[in-house]
């Protein structure tokens, strides 16, 4: 008995210094380059499991008044700077004067539907929605339409469109939707010249503004089909590593995207408002070079769980609206509609 007592000992001893650890790495991923190494950036996706695990360890090591608790103590500490980054409870400052401007950033996963309704019906949806929301531009990922002439028809509250078309019949990407009038287009694109970051000047009462939005690499798994198999008590070991494979490479690819990204903001003179799936968490080396000199709209005025991934809440704040200092911010919504994988992310500016 008493073997088996100093062996639970040096095991609870492991752990503490094995989540410690870990935790302590992945906070590190929003410094590190995944370039040189991407262990960090892999943590960082489990930063939130990580710190609970470390809580619970904590919490057995208080009541077990074991002095190596002291390590899950400190690696908790930096665990209280990042936690605004996924849950708020704020109140928007006074805006000023001035007509809002209601943006959102939706991936709609293809419109493939969920649960029973047909792809038409999800778009049907999603117009019926838009409209109920009053939103004034809206930025879609993994947009598709067999027919690009057609486009303008899903969506005839939006008469103005900009997209990077790379079919010639067909369109499958990235697209802003907008009231407004369009006056320019560009397209920043990537070095696997699977996907892009693009944007549209647009007249806004008179004001110029610029409107971007992209989808940064995948991490080429199939979240859905890995839950739904947790879900039904199935094994999915096989998955679950493939899945670790392939994510080292998207880091690497999410990198050098982020790396486009921000060297070209840096030139930018207009007020502007970046939108899009990132494909990762706050907690990131993407995130973090991204919001480098910008405002998240989450953090100035979002309430509850920022999570906008379907699966796996409250964990997973992948989508975002960024913006520039030629904005104020009226209000932010991370709206819990069923019609995609991820939730629509609403914010309401003041153009300054």
């Amino acid at each position: 008995m008493r073997a088996l007592v100093i062996l639970l000992k040096w095991v609870f001893r492991i752990g503490v210094l094995v989540l410690g650890m870990a935790l302590a790495f992945a906070y590190c991923s929003v410094y590190i380059n995944p370039a040189i190494t991407w262990i960090p950036a892999f943590l960082g996706l489990y930063v939130v499991p990580l710190v609970i695990a470390n809580l619970l360890i904590l919490f057995i090591g208080l009541l077990k008044r074991a002095p190596v608790t002291w390590i899950s103590f400190i690696c908790l500490l930096p665990a209280l700077l990042f936690a605004d980054l996924f849950v708020r409870w704020s109140k928007p400052d006074e805006v000023g004067p001035g007509p809002p401007l209601k943006i959102a950033s939706y991936n709609v996963c293809n419109f493939q539907g969920y649960g029973k309704a047909t792809r038409q019906e999800t778009i049907g949806e999603i117009r019926r929605f838009l409209d109920r929301e009053r939103i004034d531009i809206v930025c879609m990922q993994e947009f598709f339409q067999s027919d690009a002439v057609t486009i303008a028809e899903l969506f005839p509250s939006f008469p103005y469109h900009c997209f990077s078309q790379k079919e010639q019949k067909s369109f499958r990407g990235n697209i802003i939707l907008s009231r407004y009038p369009i006056q320019e287009t560009g397209e920043l694109p990537f070095p696997d010249n699977q996907r892009s970051c693009i944007y549209a000047d647009i007249d806004f009462h008179g004001r110029l503004l610029r409107v971007y939005t992209t989808h940064f690499k995948s991490n080429n798994i199939s979240l859905n089909a890995i839950v739904d198999r947790v879900r039904n008590y199935q094994e999915t070991p096989d998955e679950i590593v493939q899945a670790h494979l392939r994510i080292r490479e998207a880091f690497l690819i999410r990198a050098r995207q982020v790396e486009i990204v921000s060297n070209h903001l840096r030139t930018v003179n207009l007020p502007f408002i970046f939108c899009g799936d990132f494909n990762d968490t706050p907690v990131s080396y993407t995130y973090h070079q991204l919001q480098k000199g910008l405002n998240d709209s989450f953090r100035y005025a979002g309430n509850g769980f920022g999570a906008t991934f379907r699966y796996l809440w409250p964990t997973l704040r992948i989508d975002y609206v960024l913006y520039n200092q030629g904005f104020t911010i009226k209000s932010h919504e991370t709206a819990r509609v069923p019609f995609s994988d991820h939730y629509p992310v609403i914010t309401e500016l003041i153009v300054l």
